[in-house]
């Protein structure tokens, strides 16, 4: 059975950037816009990576990152927010995050983040 990324997005243009940027780089994902759709697919097991919107509206972002932590099977979290959210950032870092970077910084890296995540889901290659 194959692993998968899941992103937590609220935002519809920004979700519809990263859904498209990880097909055109052939990476599988799947987009939710609550905690409770992402709670639903961990309990899958078969997620891997959580890319995580800190900012993402009617979510916990702690809870989100604790959630992918505290899985069956326990996913990495890559989050992301605006830069001038400091207390933010360090709350998902606090929670567990694997890495959290500024919204820009991920835009820039996604592509290549993408393929990276691709490259070390355990079904088809090193974890």
């Amino acid at each position: 059975m194959g692993r998968s990324v899941v992103a937590l997005v609220t935002d519809l243009i920004f979700s519809t950037r990263i859904a498209s940027t990880a097909r055109a780089v052939g990476t599988p994902l799947k987009v939710v816009a609550s905690l409770d759709a992402l709670r639903s697919e961990l309990a899958s097991g078969t997620v891997s990576f959580v890319l995580l919107d800190l900012s993402a509206d009617g979510v916990d972002a702690a809870d989100a990152v604790r959630a992918a932590k505290d899985a069956a099977v326990p996913a990495r979290v890559i989050a992301y927010l605006p830069h001038v959210r400091n207390e933010q950032a360090e709350a998902a870092r606090r929670a567990g995050a694997d890495e959290v970077l500024p919204r820009s910084a991920f835009s820039t890296r996604l592509p290549a983040l993408l393929r990276a995540l691709a490259a070390q889901r355990p079904d088809t290659g090193p974890a």
